[in-house]
């Protein structure tokens, strides 16, 4: 298994497999046996390399205190390193009104929040629910990041 997104990025996971046997001869009590395996992964550099783009990107900007300009750059550099799909940049990209100054800062945040209550909210077909939610994890992630900068 190759992992080439932070989403993906874990360097091992441990599976547990539980097999329960059942012996009901002449009375005798039921016995369970579990056994454990462990699954290793092998995580491609770009994988590895995944978490530091994550956190060069968060460093420079402040999903809470961004103009719409900046978030253009945000996203084309999240697009540019292969973290973010195209759906996710276009999600990220739109304008969240018509005619508005580009370099007025606003909390992009607390805006893809509310997006997401609304389409929640009025009935929103699944498959825009869901894209909203991936824009908003992908800033939620940013927004963790900065906070550790």
């Amino acid at each position: 298994m190759f992992i080439n997104s932070n989403f993906q990025v874990s360097h091992s996971y441990q599976v547990q497999n539980t097999n329960t046997n059942n012996s009901n001869n002449a009375g005798v009590a039921a016995k369970d046996r579990t056994a454990a395996a462990t699954d290793t992964v092998s995580i491609s550099n770009a994988g590895l390399n995944a978490n530091d783009k994550w956190q060069d990107i968060a460093n420079k900007y402040d999903v809470t205190n961004i103009s719409q300009n900046e978030a253009g750059s945000m996203v084309s550099e999240l697009f540019d390193n292969k973290i973010i799909n195209s759906t996710d940049a276009l999600y990220l990209m739109a304008p969240r009104a018509m005619n508005i100054n580009p370099e007025v800062k606003f909390d992009f945040l607390a805006t893809a929040r509310k997006s997401l209550d609304f389409l929640k909210q009025n009935g929103g077909s699944p498959e825009g629910i869901k894209n909203q939610e991936n824009a908003l994890a992908t800033l939620n992630n940013i927004h963790e990041l900065f906070r550790k900068a």
